[in-house]
């Protein structure tokens, strides 16, 4: 089957999907990338053809993401949220779509896979099923649909069966969606309706999951709560691990074997703008401690930007191999993405989070709830609030134990077969609705 993969221009969105290429190709059928430019080198090495982008959904929406990091302002209020959210996901859907378009007259798709922010494929979705070629969602974050207890996807609150809390959290949904929710889908059907299409059956994010003929979510079924009604259309296929790349540090094996504990710190590829936010209180807290070896990435940035002193027990890289150096790590420090952490808890790693803006707060409640780690809720967090957080779950055994249910849940799934099976049955049904 010809599969077309469409993402916007952001590594945390790009990977997972580049992941889910490299399964499709290897299964014998027929991918292609349709993302930035920026990532054109990295599919094409992967021996998967690639079309780029619109210019005016590529390096404008990258320019907006680098505007927004450069002013370190990772938890910005409703009204510079939706102003953020119009600008990065909404305002391109035009000309995602028209390029989306471009490429399927040269690409005749029988699949259009997209993730949770591309919302140029949202046009495609809301024109007749025939018409189009079946259609999948990846979840390259946090379950964008209405939960059980009714909290809203956002502020990251914690999942509870306390009718006390649903209240409260009816409250808190209300507010939000005054203030963002509501605002953003009228601004997207204004879009749809230029383009003369129906508008959104929900917000704009739950829309592209609710759209699709099927969602794909790349974690086990127990890090994600309970869903307010039955979907069906949701699968649970286990965590997407990229293959292996970057440095493997010789020290890592050393470590292990004189008995020190190893802790990985990551600020990842988009919240790494100021490395002083994570890696430096990480290696601030430790430097002094021969018990430990810390691992830091930088996340591609030169390893001369983290503002603070490297000492001897510290290993800085800009890439780390990270499938090659989980089995190893004792505790993750890292702000709180969904790839990261559901890459960590595949290997049953428990871990320490930061990070309030974005969709970390929401990545973040998914583990203070399952108990695989301990949430610092700032972007900011001091030596002393890290190392503290740390002591804590390498004395409580009960942290490893819940990361390690996590991990042999994620074990019960081959993603890679349950990925293509469900996306050749799709295609298959799609298929006969042609006839």
């Amino acid at each position: 089957m010809k599969v077309l993969l469409a993402s916007i221009p952001a590594t945390g969105h790009f990977n997972p999907l580049l992941v889910v290429a490299r399964i499709l190709k290897k299964a014998g059928h027929e991918p292609v990338m349709y993302s930035g430019k920026l990532f054109r080198d990295k599919t094409e090495a992967a021996g998967i053809p690639f079309f780029p982008l619109p210019e005016e959904a590529d390096q404008a929406v990258l320019d907006k993401i680098a505007d927004i990091l450069k002013k370190n302002r990772y938890a910005p209020g409703p009204e510079e949220m939706l102003s953020i959210f119009k600008s990065v996901f909404a305002d391109p859907m035009h000309p995602q779509f028209r390029g989306l378009q471009a490429v399927l007259r040269k690409f005749p798709a029988d699949l259009v896979v997209h993730e949770t922010g591309f919302c140029g494929v949202l046009p495609l979705l809301l024109g007749p099923r025939w018409e189009r070629p079946a259609s999948a969602y990846l979840g390259i974050s946090a379950l964008p649909l209405a939960r059980e207890d009714g909290a809203p996807w956002g502020p990251g609150l914690i999942p509870t069966k306390d009718p006390a809390k649903w209240e409260e959290y009816a409250k808190v949904a209300q507010e939000i969606n005054e203030q963002k929710d509501l605002p953003l889908t009228r601004y997207a059907d204004r879009i749809l309706a230029d383009l003369g299409l129906p508008g959104l059956p929900g917000g704009l994010f739950e829309s592209a999951a609710l759209l699709a003929d099927i969602i794909l979510q790349p974690c086990g079924r127990s890090f994600e709560p309970p869903l307010r009604e039955p979907a069906p259309k949701v699968h649970f296929i286990g965590p997407l691990v990229p293959e292996g790349s970057g440095d493997v540090p010789q020290e890592l094996e050393e470590a292990k074997e004189a008995g020190r504990k190893v802790v990985l710190v990551s600020q990842g590829t988009i919240a790494n703008y100021d490395l002083g936010q994570l890696l430096a209180p990480v290696i601030q807290a430790f430097g002094d401690r021969g018990d430990f070896l810390v691992l830091a990435t930088t996340g591609g940035k030169a390893i001369e930007e983290i503002p603070c002193p490297i000492p001897s027990n510290t290993v800085a890289s800009k890439f780390l191999n990270f499938s090659a150096i989980l089995p190893y790590v004792d505790v993750l420090v890292a702000y709180a993405s969904y790839g990261t952490v559901t890459q960590a808890l595949s290997f049953g790693v428990p871990m320490v989070v930061a990070g309030k803006g974005q969709d970390k707060p929401e990545v973040a409640a998914r583990i203070t709830w399952t108990g695989c780690g301990i949430d610092l809720a700032t972007d900011n967090p001091t030596p002393g609030q890290v190392r503290d957080a740390v002591d804590r779950i390498l004395a409580q055994p009960a942290y490893r134990a819940r990361a390690g249910r996590l991990a042999q849940e994620s074990a019960r799934h081959d993603t890679a077969r349950e990925l293509t099976t469900l996306l050749e049955g799709l295609v298959a049904e799609h298929a006969a609705l042609a006839v």
